[in-house]
């Protein structure tokens, strides 16, 4: 009875917290991020507890992870035994836009992917139903499903590697060029979430398109070539279509002072034009979502 009581009071706090804060918008804002701190705090909890309870295949997954990161630089070294520079670009160049694609890639198949294909499950299965009777953002909580934590082993691989090969380069970018690599960097992991989000909002319509989000962690790829590398139509669909140009590309130009301020500005709109555009398409499938339970 003593535990009722206090759950209770507990949600009457909550409650009379949120109805202040919304007479506040600042401080509307500020509860809406810790609340969601919380949500992530919890996830990554969980996802530690599965981790821990089936530890021996997170260290197989791991190793596993581990030896492709290390494969996937054999062709850099094939190529590059060959010349001196592609599409202008050189061996340490290419190392920092390989180790920035092994970092957007472990974060796309360690959290986005796998929790944004749980939720085309759960929209054929009925569970989604409970994601939305839950008092979080759909779209948040749906991000958080299912987390990988060996993929992490590839982000720091690919931390390190391009650490590394920055170093040989002996360059020393400006603060603007720093700041401009975070953002970019930022809006490149944005436009990645974007892509599969409106990949998953085609599922409220056809709930059989799942692989859809198969094709798109292929087409991320191509992610490991700079841009310059591809011909003109392909450049234009890597660049609007499927900006995966966006994503690797025009950070690590940034941060190596290749890019100039009008095309990272370019860059930066069309990140923000597809993570609108993917928020506006959700709201919009989920208007039109009917559970498969009923």
């Amino acid at each position: 009875m003593g535990s009722l009581s206090v759950r209770t009071g507990g949600f009457a706090v909550c409650c009379r917290i949120f109805c202040l804060a919304a007479r506040c918008p600042p401080l509307l804002g500020v509860w809406i991020m810790m609340h969601s701190l919380v949500v992530i705090r919890m996830a990554f909890i969980l996802s530690i507890k599965r981790s821990i309870q089936y530890r021996w295949d997170f260290m197989i997954d791991g190793l596993l992870s581990l030896i492709m990161a290390i494969l996937q630089l054999l062709p850099l070294f094939i190529l590059f035994n060959e010349r001196g520079t592609v599409a202008g670009w050189s061996f340490e160049q290419m190392l920092v836009l390989m180790g920035w694609y092994m970092m957007l890639y472990a974060v796309v198949e360690g959290l986005i992917a796998p929790s944004l294909a749980a939720a085309v499950s759960g929209i054929r299965t009925g569970l989604f139903d409970y994601i939305l009777m839950r008092p979080v953002d759909s779209l948040f909580l749906c991000s958080l499903v299912d987390i990988r934590l060996w993929k992490s082993i590839d982000f720091f691989f690919g931390l390190g590697l391009a650490i590394y090969a920055f170093i040989q380069l002996d360059i020393q970018p400006s603060f603007m060029d720093i700041m401009m690599t975070v953002i970019l960097s930022l809006g490149g992991l944005a436009t990645a979430y974007a892509l599969f989000v409106l990949a998953i909002a085609a599922s409220f319509a056809l709930v059989r398109i799942q692989n859809l989000t198969n094709v798109l962690s292929s087409l991320l790829g191509f992610a490991r070539w700079p841009i310059h590398l591809f011909g003109m139509p392909w450049r234009l669909i890597f660049s609007f279509l499927i900006p995966i140009g966006v994503m690797t590309s025009s950070p690590v130009m940034a941060l190596l002072g290749m890019l100039t301020l009008p095309l990272a500005m370019g860059s930066l709109g069309i990140a923000i034009f597809f993570f609108i555009v993917a928020r506006l398409v959700w709201k919009r499938a989920l208007r039109g979502y009917r559970s498969a339970s009923s």
